[in-house]
């Protein structure tokens, strides 16, 4: 017997249908139908609550797993040599258990509980890169689903939706209405409500829901006809939602959202067009969002579930019929120690340490969750800057310093880096501008950027260069670098004015703003148009060809004006700030 079996008998021998175990366990019909087809299976907690509501012994479900792992073991006679592998294979499991506990503790990696998802810790330092320490694949269950993009609907019966012949109750009962794009309306009603005593004594109150449609009707009347019925007498109604879906799976539409439980989240219907613009359901997920967890440029989705980490992902393949359905389950082999949670706003599958930092970080290939780059840049990108030595400094007077762990991914929903490869960045276009090479130097980092110093103190005054970033490097508001020229007692800086790199002679005094910047990387923003003289006589303006502006600051020299800062791109050519 499965659990999916002994939870189907036990309901049947209560009398009670899916929705109503659901609403006694506070999850959604849909995962109990999953629980009984052995798509899934409950959390411990669940479990025994299962125990109580139907009264299943609790060590059912222990004989079952152990019933299940006899039946999957080989039958086979027990001859004294293979005995005698077993015991040996056993002497190397626990050595290799000794040698791996060794190494765990070495690296100080804290593997966490089955309750406790997505907290792992790891020093960045240590063995190599974090992610090493994580499997380079995860599996994943599919099955295919040949009803995607147009989803069974279901009859109703003219004679239980009488409202659609009373425009008055009609209006009333309605609580939302939305335009399809390529012609028609949706319309979601609230209707036929049953009243009953609830087990504390107060009367609670049963609806149904159903989604009408209409197709476009000029000037006339909308003729509204019954798609299907969404929910079938539900009392957690109040929080129904709808929102527009773009670009999910090759599809726009509509998401349509209700709570069905207490504390079980919500049921999501994913309506959209056929080609004759007609209305189609393409699936209904449980807790569902759309991510693009495979990063091919358009979103699946992927329906959550509880404490352990429990999801499924539908997504399509050219070329195949309906979709494929991916199971991540805690149970598999290869999930236990990884702690792994979902967090798009990080890149997706992660695992992350205490901190909340992002130690490995996976995306759908190939039927499985494939390990990738925590982060989107690496050494390749600052070829020159690599093997600088740099020290932050994250308790910071002067509160120049953010205090995150310079290996933190941050993530800021177009880029994924760490504040070390901010650094490094940043050193490279100094590279580039100057070919000055740091063996080692000390920095400040925060949310706009980078400061370097050679000192471990007096960021303020004695930083030699800085760097704040745009959003394509994980910075906010408006890029700039600023250098501090070494001249007479000023030994903190390592730049000297007599070092600097000045445009060659044949670069004519009006382009020479254009001149520095086409030997900048990261703060490049396209391609340079105009430069003019600035607002003050040590600046210079330089106009892209998308209208944008820079601001270039300049020291005169013995040997000619050295640019010591560059701000922008201001957005339109106009200095904002």
């Amino acid at each position: 017997m499965t659990y999916g079996e002994r939870i189907k008998q036990g309901r049947e021998e209560k009398g009670l249908t899916q929705e109503q175990l659901a609403e006694s366990l506070d999850v959604s019909r849909q995962a109990v139908s999953k629980w009984e087809m052995d798509l899934s299976r409950p959390a411990r907690g669940k479990l025994a609550r299962l125990s109580e509501v139907l009264e299943i012994p609790e060590g059912t479900w222990a004989a079952i797993d152990a019933e299940q792992a006899a039946a999957s073991r080989p039958r086979d006679s027990a001859r004294p040599w293979k005995i005698a592998a077993a015991v040996l294979a056993a002497l190397c499991l626990a050595l290799g258990g000794i040698l791996i506990a060794g190494w765990l503790a070495y690296v100080n990696i804290r593997v966490p509980s089955e309750s406790v998802q997505g907290e792992v810790s790891i020093p960045v330092e240590a063995a190599g890169p974090p992610e090493a320490a994580f499997p380079e694949t995860l599996p994943l269950k599919s099955r295919r689903d040949f009803d995607f993009g147009d989803w069974p609907l279901g009859e109703c019966d003219r004679g239980c939706v009488s409202f659609l012949d009373d425009p008055l109750r009609l209006e009333d009962e309605s609580l939302w209405q939305g335009k399809l794009k390529d012609g028609g309306w949706l319309q979601v009603v609230k209707t036929d409500p049953r009243h009953e005593k609830g087990e504390s004594g107060a009367m609670v109150t049963f609806y149904n829901l159903y989604l009408l449609y209409a197709p476009e009707a000029g000037d006339g009347p909308l003729e509204w006809s019954v798609l299907t019925r969404l929910v079938e007498e539900n009392v957690y109604l109040d929080t129904f939602s709808a929102e527009k879906f773009y670009n999910v799976l090759g599809y726009d539409g509509w998401k349509l959202s209700v709570t069905v439980g207490s504390s079980a989240g919500a049921l999501n219907f994913y309506f959209s067009q056929r080609p004759d613009g007609t209305p189609c359901l393409l699936t209904v997920g449980n807790n569902a969002l759309e991510a693009d967890v495979d990063e091919d440029g358009t979103l699946e989705i992927v329906s959550v579930d509880e404490v352990p980490l429990f999801c499924e992902i539908v997504d399509t393949a050219d070329g195949e019929e309906g979709a494929l359905v991916y199971t991540l389950d805690p149970y598999t082999d290869g999930f236990a120690n990884v702690g792994l949670s979902f967090a798009p706003e990080k890149g997706g599958f992660v695992t992350v340490d205490s901190h909340n930092a992002v130690l490995a970080r996976y995306v759908l290939r190939d039927r499985g969750l494939e390990r990738v780059p925590r982060t989107d840049f690496s050494a390749t990108d600052y070829p020159d800057a690599a093997a600088t030595h740099i020290e932050f400094i994250t308790d910071d007077p002067d509160g120049l310093s953010d205090g995150l762990d310079p290996d933190n991914v941050l993530y800021n929903g177009k880029v994924r880096i760490s504040h070390r490869q901010q650094a490094y960045l940043a050193l490279q276009d100094l590279y580039s501008l100057m070919g000055l090479k740091v063996d080692f130097c000390y920095c400040a980092a925060n949310e706009y950027g980078v400061l370097f110093s050679l000192l471990p103190d007096g960021f303020n005054q004695r930083s030699f260069f800085a760097a704040d970033f745009g959003e394509e490097y994980g910075g906010r508001g408006i890029p700039q670098f600023r250098i501090a020229w070494r001249e007479l007692d000023n030994d903190w800086s390592p730049l000297s004015l007599t070092e600097a790199v000045l445009p060659e002679a044949w670069v004519p005094p009006e382009t020479l703003l254009g001149w520095y910047y086409e030997r900048l990387h990261i703060f490049r923003a396209g391609e340079a148009a105009v430069e003019t003289g600035g607002d003050y006589p040590e600046e210079r303006k330089l106009y892209l060809e998308n209208g944008d502006l820079f601001v270039g600051r300049f020291r005169d020299s013995d040997w000619g004006p050295v640019l010591t800062g560059l701000i922008g791109p201001y957005p339109d050519g106009k200095v904002n700030h």
